[in-house]
């Protein structure tokens, strides 16, 4: 391989230079080893699990943790009201909430990414129609959006994932319609106008590329607001139901027994806890990796 005659200086790509001021963070690469954990747990965890998470044992009733004087080894987190598992239910519990906020994200992303684009790309009386109804969706809360939802289409996990992910739409169009409304203002899509560009070929080739790391610090926040809604549906009993291992089922379930048996409620309260601090520190990291990059 011939020797280069002058030392070209290295430009690290917009995810390299992103990549190497998140990992500066402690605080930010503890949160991206913990939601990893997470991931796994959520994938392999089900094949992990010592026993069936809806098998009853009557005869091991509200055992407590291993470390404890009277727990045992074969229930590691202890068992529920009727014998089950809770470190079972708890790894198929992380795959039902996390796996259905993974889902219903991607779904709210595709069409608030798609209605935020044409947002920001056009402009009169459409636009500015759009724009208001998002202002006043942006004021309710997306877990009250949700509860009115699931009021008319009725309980369970299936539609309790399409009315969160229904009122997680507008804050992508809202997200995205700022962010290409700033793309379209600047020198280089008058440029690529000029030369005779179509809509289709300035998204795609001019304005997508600079869309995807904002999408992805959207995904994450909406990602923990999904998993605390889903988790907050199921324990008001609007979402998954008793028999589904779902956390906030599951924290629901422990409170009728919480003061003689509080791992029933501790156990699934801080997964919920951990998954949402991780994805939330992942998300504020990767939102500061990307301010100061433009920065320097």
């Amino acid at each position: 391989m011939p020797n280069k005659l002058y030392n070209d200086e290295q430009y690290p790509t917009p995810w390299g230079a992103t990549w190497r001021e998140f990992k500066q963070s402690h605080i930010a690469l503890s949160g991206l080893i913990l939601l990893n954990i997470f991931i796994l747990l959520g994938l392999l965890g089900p094949l992990l699990t010592p026993y069936e998470p809806y098998a009853q044992n009557f005869q091991s009733l509200l055992l407590p943790p291993s470390w404890q004087n009277s727990g045992t080894i074969m229930h590691v987190l202890g068992t529920d009201a009727v014998g089950r598992d809770m470190l079972s239910r708890i790894l198929y519990g992380i795959q039902v909430t996390f796996g259905a906020s993974v889902i219903l994200v991607l779904g709210a992303m595709l069409i608030g990414v798609t209605l935020g684009t044409l947002a920001g790309m056009n402009k009169g009386v459409r636009s500015s129609i759009l724009n208001h109804i998002l202002d006043v969706l942006m004021a309710i809360p997306t877990l009250l959006i949700a509860i009115i939802i699931v009021a008319i289409l009725g309980v369970g996990l299936s539609n309790a994932m399409l009315a969160i992910g229904l009122a997680l739409i507008p804050r992508f169009v809202h997200a995205m319609r700022d962010v290409v409304r700033t793309e379209m203002s600047k020198n280089y899509i008058a440029t690529a106008r000029l030369d005779g560009a179509s809509h289709w070929h300035i998204f795609y080739y001019n304005i997508l590329p600079n869309l995807v790391e904002h999408i992805i610090v959207q995904a994450t926040l909406a990602l923990s607001i999904a998993i605390l809604d889903i988790s907050a549906l199921g324990f008001l009993n609007l979402g998954a139901q008793t028999l589904l291992p779902e956390l906030g089922v599951m924290v629901r379930e422990g409170l009728s027994t919480a003061y003689i048996a509080p791992w029933n409620v501790l156990f699934p309260g801080l997964c919920i806890f951990l998954l949402v601090l991780s994805v939330n520190v992942v998300g504020d990291s990767l939102r500061s990796a990307i301010r100061n990059r433009l920065t320097h």
